[in-house]
């Protein structure tokens, strides 16, 4: 193994191991003041009939990000039959939940090119689009919630503001970055850059979706539509607990667990999750003990499904030999 090989995997394993840290450490800290025989009573007092709910959303807006993955997948050679979109997405968010630092999004990339035949890397660039797309939303959405917001706790929300305002910076370089990547093609550097690698320019072609003007209609309308469907099924999920949060509370809560999934931590958003709703919890009174358990249901509920649905999926992908070994594109 050269150097440079063995620099790449120390650094996987550094990422992986920081990842669990981070998961661990933000898991105690939501857990430290808990009281466990609340936390009981709070299982005990699940109304199902709002996680059932909860579900049927969380499902509809799965459907629709396969939908939108599928639009952004619209201009890779050859075209990408929709059962290997589906099959690529559902084991991706599987392996999202069983792996930590956000591995099943590379999962998820190299599946669809060895179903399809086509450039893992511009399968992974299309994801780089789905994501900041997302990722404008969540920030949208905690913005409003930080604005509008009712709270006695004004020095947590200080403290979440400035997080905020962190995470603003680098979000919108990465978007003015895509759009220099797509709509300035004739830009000597961009020319440029296509020609270091043909790596660099598998992974541009994957943005080219937004080259289409007609797509971003149905691209911000799928968003928000998705995030609209999110936002009801935690909705849900608080009022199983008896926990009735209005709009702006929505909204903010949304924002953070929506933060929380994007960390590269651990698997399911263990840890990042649960601090996302404790802190939720601080902001507008509820028990870091319904917190606790509002998350658990997230992963077991919402996030179970997916992993068992994607885990089916994988198995079919492999018993039905849908997946070469060899010969995949870069």
């Amino acid at each position: 193994m050269t150097s440079f090989e063995g620099s790449v995997f120390t650094n996987k394993y550094f990422r992986l191991s920081l990842g669990l840290l981070l998961g661990a450490a933000l898991l105690y800290l939501s857990v430290r003041n808990v009281s466990w025989i609340e936390v009981k009573s709070e299982f005990e007092s699940i109304v199902y009939g709002w996680i059932f709910l909860a579900l049927i959303l969380y499902w509809i807006e799965l459907t629709l990000r396969i939908a939108r993955w599928r639009i952004l997948l619209s201009q890779l050679k050859p075209p990408v039959l929709k059962y290997h979109i589906v099959l690529a997405f559902l084991s991706g968010y599987a392996a999202n939940n069983v792996l930590p630092a956000k591995l099943g999004e590379a999962f998820r990339a190299d599946l669809l090119g060895r179903l399809a035949s086509v450039s893992r890397l511009s399968a992974f660039g299309s994801i780089i689009v789905e994501r900041l797309l997302d990722m404008v939303a969540i920030l949208g959405m905690a913005a409003w919630g930080l604005v509008f917001v009712t709270t006695t706790h004004l020095d947590i929300l200080e403290e979440v503001n400035q997080g905020l305002a962190i995470l603003v910076a680098p979000v919108a370089l990465l978007v003015l970055a895509v759009y220099f990547l797509v709509a300035k093609q004739e830009n000597p550097l961009n020319i440029k850059l296509k020609t270091l690698s043909v790596k660099i320019k598998n992974l541009i072609h994957g943005l080219h979706a937004l080259e289409d003007t007609s797509s971003y209609l149905k691209l911000l309308a799928s968003t928000l539509i998705i995030w609209t469907l999110n936002c009801l099924a935690i909705w849900s999920i608080m009022m199983s607990l008896n926990i009735h949060l209005n709009l702006n509370q929505t909204l903010l809560l949304i924002g953070l667990t929506g933060i929380s999934a994007a960390i590269p931590a651990a698997p399911a958003g263990i840890g990042t999750l649960q601090y996302a709703f404790h802190i939720t919890a601080v902001l507008f009174d509820f028990s870091a003990s319904a917190a606790l358990v509002a998350s658990a249901i997230v992963q077991i509920a919402l996030l179970g499904s997916a992993s068992l649905v994607g885990a089916f999926t994988y198995s079919y992908a492999v018993s039905h030999h849908l997946l070469p070994d060899k010969g995949v594109n870069p």
